[in-house]
């Protein structure tokens, strides 16, 4: 709540003085939904009204007030201007105190009705307990209180779409109607509207399914509103329409496409600001929907007229003057010339991949003489962001015998990662044999990972070929070398290479190699922090293609570390970047891995459907390695889980993944294949067929290179292996020794994962107790699963903790969904912690139905209590004398205020928490994380991040995080907290140390 809305509950509360304030900003942007929600909040009755309403209507919309003088009755039949009408209708309005009224769209009112609206709002000012509400697009009148109704950020934009459709909306929905509404609340719901209408959004009752549209279409609704707003600019709507054909043009240029001078265009834009059309001094559209809807109203010709008018005021720079070409209708000659000129500019500029898709067009246009050498030239340029379209151009350029060596290692390898080995041989079918397509048939095997095939065609080269090869042909050598398992071979074919000369993309592919060889010596921090790094260069040169699979990698390290949270939003990168390169089988691999995630947290359905949705791709698609992945991930995800016939589907793909490592050739694979089917076998009780598995995994993995990952993961199969021909102390010694390998060279959390197994074979509940308790803090939902299964627990016992509110919001261990239950069930916790028996059911009546009539709001809320009631038993709600209280339902976060143990906090408090409950749990954690710091520090600072995540401008909690921090030694982490919350600070004048170790002896 900012200060003038904090002026406004005041007045309302304390009744020594009345209150003004007049909210603007641009149509649909939540003016009114801010009043109401004020007055809401304040606790006073709303009485709405149009600023064109005439003020003679005004007193039949209250009701009579109690005692009125009678000259206020006279004077009211002289409204709007007679003598005294205007206080007459304050004081009318004031006996109602504590009163709000709201005055919707000022804009629209006569100037006399304005003037005598800021008339009656200096008299209401003065009024005790009245608050005058006053929205308008335009400029605030006269000395009027105001506040700004700013469009949502992201997080704004997610909040108002939990609201509408419940807290498990997947997060690329948020993003994708952000992205289109711009933060605008009336158009973020027409969007949600559209997509729930149009299927791309739908709910099977337990969550919620995403598929983005293929074309971002104006909902109907938006675009009839934006239309008549901009009726509104009138004469200037010339000017309006040229805008939208150059709307982050300079005023120059757009007064040049208006066909105007800059004066006159000058007074244009004041008047559209001043209408709300536009904002800031050099006259923006206050929203970019405006542009889309000007522009696909105007006609074809003027369109025309608008983009030859920009071609040639933009003739001096053709990285803008191209976008004009095609609407302008220029020649094509013309066109290729200037296409050309612009890609230079582009190259000059480091934008690559913009150059690539510049000389695209140019082929398509130019003479028949340059196309396939410019095609070749956006080949290269466009291998890495556009993977259709590359192999298409380099198609085109190998047509020309002068191109076809250079060309032909690019084509080779975007034919095998488009159609897989057959589009590759019948690709190098076409040419010639020699050093050319030797070396770009490596390149594409390995590119598809075929790493076995990659090393026998090299194997079949002399030692002067070798020599004569390619950094890119040797680098993929080394990969292939690493593929198969043959580690230190590929260190020094490494080493070797990064001792020459090098361009910066040979560097880049070198450290992608570095970053898997890192990968195989258990150093995964190393990986995950080189994979990033390497990324984020690999974007900013435009190559898509190689940071895509390095944001893929950093996920699968990052999960060893057990960084989930972390490790999705690395997928995800690589997840975006595959779907936007149209890269099938990529994107498929990703999206296995995004399911692996799911799994490691425990979201077993979420894993389901990703590797499902995965495998039916991968299952048609050239590139075994890709499918076998995904067929090892579905058989450990069946081997976890409880569910019916889990143990068959296990078997199922187990099996099917050993033919076809068996088939594949390569040792490293089929290790790893042949211990996660041990397991399907250990766990469907064939314990002699998992032992015989796990031995020929041990005896393979015996002619790689040692790899402490595969020598664990072997000792496991082994383990359960024998657990299940009952050899339990020989299955201990095994678990043993693979947790001692995990932990020296895998890291904590894997050797925690098989420190359940052995807790579970010793019965110690204490461990699995503790261990439970560790993964549920750190997020890590598999490894929590699986100890509280070995304890014989569900998550939740009846009698133990059933409603939980620290974290995600669950009850009896399931999801919480719709807004009205999760309200009702966190208003009536929040009474008992307060120490109060009931919530009344009109507090309650208006709290989950704001604005409704009283006895709909009273029924509504009877119907709610009721469902509640249905679905999770008739205790969970107690009926009282005057409303409802919370029945004997334990909560966490009643066992936490009375043993502040950290674990029981599993994230942020929902959404809907009260501010008097979500004060009192966030000062408990504050003061349970201050207790906690000096014997766990990592989790003192997960609790400071949660709280300070809550509030940025908490200094208690960043000073509590970045202690933490430092004394867990977690200094990458620290620095960017810290950072961050100097930026965070600095923009509400509060300014930090520049060093975390200053801001630390400050504060101390």
């Amino acid at each position: 709540m900012v200060i003038e809305e904090q002026a406004v509950v005041r007045a309302l509360r304390n009744r020594r003085q009345g209150a003004v304030l007049a909210y603007h900003g641009p149509a649909g942007v939540g003016k009114t939904h801010a009043a109401h929600d004020l007055l809401r909040r304040a606790g006073v009755r709303a009485h709405a009204l149009s600023a064109t309403l005439p003020l003679a209507d005004w007193p039949a919309r209250f009701p009579a007030g109690r005692a009125l003088p009678g000259w206020i009755q006279a004077a009211l039949r002289r409204l709007p201007d007679g003598d005294g009408a205007l206080s007459a209708l304050a004081a009318l309005i004031a006996s109602h105190a504590p009163v709000g009224v709201i005055v919707d769209d000022l804009h629209d009112a006569s100037p006399a009705q304005a003037q005598a609206l800021t008339t009656l709002a200096g008299l209401l000012a003065r009024a005790r307990g009245v608050a005058l509400l006053l929205t308008t697009r335009h400029a605030v009148p006269g000395d009027l209180p105001a506040y700004e109704i700013c469009p949502l950020d992201e997080a704004g934009t997610a909040a108002l779409c939990a609201t509408e459709l419940g807290p498990h909306l997947p997060p690329e929905v948020c993003h994708w109607v952000h992205a289109r509404a711009h933060g605008n609340p009336l158009f973020t719901l027409e969007y949600l509207r559209f997509l729930v209408r149009s299927g791309h959004l739908y709910s099977d009752g337990q969550r919620w399914h995403w598929r983005p549209p293929d074309s971002a279409r104006l909902p109907g609704r938006i675009e009839a509103l934006i239309d008549l707003t901009l009726e509104r600019a009138g004469p200037h709507r010339a000017a309006l329409e040229a805008r939208a054909c150059v709307p982050d043009a300079p005023v120059p240029v757009w007064a040049s496409v208006a066909g105007m001078d800059p004066q006159t265009l000058h007074g244009a834009i004041r008047e559209l600001t001043q209408q709300g059309l536009l904002t800031g001094p050099d006259g923006h559209f206050s929203h970019p929907l405006y542009a889309e809807v000007l522009r696909a109203h105007d006609s074809p010709q003027h369109l025309r007229t608008l983009a030859g008018r920009a071609l040639e005021a933009y003739r001096d720079d053709p990285l803008r003057a191209v976008d004009f070409l095609d609407a302008a209708g220029t020649p094509p000659e013309v066109a290729a010339q200037l296409l050309e000129r612009a890609a230079g500019d582009a190259q000059n500029r480091s934008q690559g991949a913009h150059a690539g898709t510049l000389l695209a067009r140019a082929s398509d246009v130019a003479p028949p003489a340059r196309r396939a050498a410019l095609a070749g030239q956006a080949a290269l340029l466009l291998q890495g962001s556009d993977l259709p379209r590359a192999l298409a151009l380099a198609t085109r350029a190998l047509a020309d015998p002068a191109l076809a060596a250079s060309t032909l290692p690019l084509a080779a390898t975007l034919s095998a990662r488009s159609g897989g080995r057959a589009a590759l041989e019948a690709l190098l079918d076409t040419q010639p044999p020699g050093p050319h397509a030797d070396g770009a048939r490596i390149l594409a095997l390995q590119g598809i990972g075929d790493h076995a095939g990659a090393l026998s065609h090299w194997d079949t080269l002399d030692a002067d070929e070798h020599a004569a090869a390619s950094v890119p042909v040797r680098s993929a050598v080394a990969m292939a070398l690493l593929g198969t398992g043959r580690r230190y071979d590929a260190a020094r074919a490494l080493d070797t290479l990064l001792a020459e000369s090098l361009s910066e993309p040979e560097r880049q592919r070198l450290l992608g190699v570095q970053v898997m060889l890192l990968y195989h010596q258990g150093e995964y921090r190393a990986a995950a922090d080189l994979a990033g790094a390497t990324a984020l260069d690999m974007q900013a040169a435009g190559n898509a293609v190689g940071a895509s699979a390095l944001w893929h990698n950093r996920a699968a390290f990052l999960r060893m570390l057990g960084e989930l949270d972390a490790a999705m939003d690395s997928v995800t990168r690589a997840l975006d970047a595959r779907r936007l390169l149209g890269d099938a089988r990529g994107y498929a691999s990703s999206l296995g891995m995004r399911g692996e995630l799911h799994l490691e947290r425990g979201e077993l359905d979420l894993a389901e459907d990703a590797l499902s949705e995965a495998h039916s791709v991968l299952t048609y698609q050239d590139g075994a390695h890709f499918l076998l992945n995904n067929l090892g991930m579905l058989t450990s995800l069946y081997t976890l889980s409880a569910a019916p016939l889990s143990g068959e589907l296990a078997l199922h793909h187990a099996r099917r993944a050993l033919r076809l490592a068996r088939d594949l050739g390569n040792p490293q694979l089929l290790t790893e294949t042949l211990a996660d089917a041990s397991r399907a076998y250990a766990r469907a009780g064939q314990g002699e067929e998992a032992l015989d598995l796990a031995a020929q995994a041990q005896t393979l993995a015996g002619t790689l290179s040692a790899d402490p990952r595969i020598q664990s993961r072997n000792a496991v199969a082994r383990a359960l292996a024998l657990d299940a021909l009952g050899r339990r102390t020989e299955a201990l010694d095994a678990l043993r020794a693979a947790e001692a390998v995990a932990r020296e060279h895998l890291g904590t959390y894997e050797a925690d994962r098989i420190a359940v197994d052995i807790a579970r074979l010793s019965a110690d509940r204490a461990t699995l107790t503790r261990l439970a308790a560790q993964f549920e803090a750190g997020g890590q939902g598999l490894g929590a699963l699986l100890a509280r299964r070995a304890l014989g627990d569900a998550p939740v016992q009846p009698g133990e903790v059933r409603l939980r509110v620290l974290g995600p919001l669950e009850l009896d261990g399931v999801p919480v969904r719709g807004d009205v239950r999760r309200t009702l069930l966190l208003r009536v916790l929040e009474a008992r912690l307060l120490g109060r028996t009931e919530v009344t059911r009109l507090d309650l009546a208006d709290d989950l139905y704001p604005g409704r009539p009283e006895a709909q709001a009273l029924g509504a809320l009877k119907q709610a209590v009721a469902a509640l009631r249905a679905a999770s038993g008739h205790e969970v709600i107690m009926t009282t004398a005057g409303g409802y209280a919370l029945g004997d339902v334990p909560s966490d976060a009643e066992a936490f205020l009375s043993t502040p143990d950290l674990a029981h906090w599993r994230g942020a408090l929902p959404p809907e928490t009260g501010e008097a409950l979500r004060g009192a749990l966030h000062a408990a954690l504050l003061r349970a994380a201050r207790a906690a710091l000096p014997e766990d520090p990592a989790a003192a600072a997960r609790a400071g991040r949660l709280l300070w995540d809550d509030d940025v401008l908490d200094e208690d909690a960043l000073a509590l995080t970045v202690d933490a921090l430092r004394q867990s030694g977690n200094h990458r982490s620290l620095t960017r907290v810290y950072r961050a919350a100097r930026e965070h600070l600095a923009g509400v004048g509060v300014i930090l140390p520049e060093r975390w170790q200053d801001y630390l002896d400050h504060r101390s």
